[in-house]
């Protein structure tokens, strides 16, 4: 130990040096750390400076009192996390200054005829000792580092795609800085979808971001107010393709805009996707794309004109017994579907088309109004359609396709 401290402390006399020649190993064995542009070179030679310095000061135990041993490090670990340099390459750097300094020492007992073999191997003993405890360090500091910098970016993340959400995408740059931290195109065409969490509170939409990705469409997705919300490039693919890569993950409702252009019209998307969810009923499941669902999606926008429309039309048959009611709803919904057609209506639900009729007239006499005009089939759907939407889970299409016939 002794020969390795005074060693050590004759070493410290050649830092300028030391410093070039592990510079020079750095860029002749780690490249990445210089042409990246990660590190400026007056960066890598001063790190190599300070660290050289203080491991040869733990070899000599020369270091200053009230020092930090380990501060050289330290610094080294958290500024190369914050220049995103890999921590391999932090790490094979720092063991090329180890090298430079056990080449040096070596080279030093050469010139010392006292010094003898065995004696050397001890002194190599320390100094990757030193080495060793100088690299735990650095990683550490570089790995918390590392953590701080995921949560600032996950907060940053966040923070943009809330204002895209919220309409800053159309102030001046916003929208091309915005591109550039999400790594997303700042113009071309883009989809929102806004997608419920599931009855067990995962999002609507397995694994999103990952099942685009595979496919090289890049999107960025986030949590907000009880939905997951997708901001999704098309770039050269249509949105028809798009949304087929998705099919496969939907577990909830899930509401598509239409294309709208850029970042800038990115919050006008996502009010658009918003009424498209809400125009299938809170307990089913499915894409929902506004633009095939714009008589739900004028229904959806105005619950209390929806509400008045249900009472206002369908009143008289709400008040019926659930049995009754719900026969001549599921009716008079197969009835408008097959366009006012008896017999297919018949077919639908597997009854008479005298029977069909029967209802028919039961219906008009209870609505106070023909079924076979015009302005009364256009209310009568889209009171359908309202009731459909209902929180309360009534549905204008029961599920049980043979209920029994009403005469």
């Amino acid at each position: 130990m002794e020969l390795s401290r005074r060693m050590a402390r004759q070493l410290s006399g050649r830092l300028d040096a030391l410093t070039d020649n592990l510079v020079a190993d750095i860029l002749a064995e780690n490249p990445g750390y210089h042409d990246a542009e990660l590190v400026s070179l007056e960066d890598l030679r001063r790190s190599c400076e300070h660290n050289l310095g203080r491991v040869l000061q733990l070899l000599g135990e020369t270091v200053p009192e009230g020092a930090n041993p380990f501060d050289a490090a330290v610094a080294t670990g958290s500024r190369r996390a914050e220049q995103r340099v890999p921590l391999d390459s932090v790490l094979r750097s720092y063991r090329l200054g180890g090298r430079v300094i056990w080449r040096a020492l070596v080279q030093m007992a050469k010139e010392d005829d006292e010094v003898d073999r065995e004696q050397l191997l001890d002194v190599a003993t320390s100094v990757w000792t030193v080495v060793d405890e100088t690299s735990s360090e650095l990683a550490r500091a570089y790995r918390h580092t590392e953590l701080q910098l995921r949560k600032l970016d996950v907060h940053r993340r966040h923070a943009l795609v809330e204002d895209l959400l919220r309409g800053r995408g159309r102030e001046s740059g916003f929208a091309e800085q915005a591109a550039v931290e999400l790594g997303l195109p700042a113009g071309g065409d883009y989809l929102v979808l806004a997608a419920d969490l599931a009855e067990d509170g995962t999002p609507g939409l397995a694994m999103p971001q990952d099942a685009l990705a595979v496919y090289g469409v890049r999107s960025v997705w986030e949590p907000r107010a009880g939905t997951l919300v997708g901001i999704v490039a098309l770039e050269r693919r249509g949105a028809d393709s798009v949304l087929d890569l998705l099919r496969g993950g939907v577990r909830a409702r899930v509401g598509v805009s239409p294309a709208v252009y850029g970042l800038a019209e990115v919050g006008a998307g996502h009010e658009l996707a918003l009424l498209a969810l809400r125009t299938l009923p809170a307990d089913d499941t499915g894409l929902a794309r506004l633009d095939e669902r714009l008589p739900e999606a004028l229904v959806a926008r105005s619950p209390e004109l929806a509400e008045r429309l249900v009472s206002g039309v369908l009143g008289p048959l709400l008040r019926l017994s659930p049995a009754e009611r719900n026969i001549l709803l599921e009716t008079l919904t197969a009835w408008l579907e097959t366009n006012r057609s008896a017999a297919a209506t018949a077919a639908r639900l597997y009854c008479h088309r005298n029977t069909v009729l029967n209802r028919l007239r039961r219906l008009e006499s209870l609505l106070g109004r023909s079924l076979q005009d015009y302005q009364s089939g256009l209310s009568l759907s889209m009171a359908l359609i309202a009731y459909g939407l209902r929180t309360d889970g009534g549905s204008a299409q029961p599920k049980d396709r043979h209920s029994g016939h009403l005469a």
